[in-house]
């Protein structure tokens, strides 16, 4: 990997670190939710420093040019934070499902009430 390279995208994991933690301190995510965007920065901070590690990888998934390599990682992180946002979304959907069938009911002995009294 050259130099050039390094320099760029180490750059870019800088800006996505201030922007991640940028985000935390406004409160535009939980922190439960940014683990899996500062866990994907710090991996990507160790390939960068110790592009050793990208080239034994490489090596191993039979990758012969460097920029593959490291495409194949950045999709890798993709998926990662993808399965995880759709894990949350699938609870979240879970828990506004069950949040909208309590309403219905209550709405529903509300009107029962409403007509035992005559209002």
């Amino acid at each position: 990997m050259s130099e050039v390279l390094r320099w760029v995208l180490g750059a870019g994991v800088l800006v996505y670190f201030i922007l991640v933690i940028y985000f935390l301190k406004r409160r535009l995510i939980d922190l439960k939710y940014s683990l899996v965007w500062l866990l994907a920065g710090i991996c990507m901070a160790v390939l960068i420093l110790w592009p050793d590690i990208l080239y034994t990888l490489m090596e191993a998934f039979g990758i012969s040019i460097p920029v593959n390599g490291l495409f194949l990682v950045c999709i890798g992180f993709v998926i990662v934070i993808l399965m995880s946002l759709t894990s949350i979304v699938s609870k979240q959907t879970d828990r506004i499902k069950q949040l909208v069938q309590h309403q219905a009911l209550l709405e529903q002995r509300i009107r029962e009430l409403e007509k035992k009294e005559g209002i």
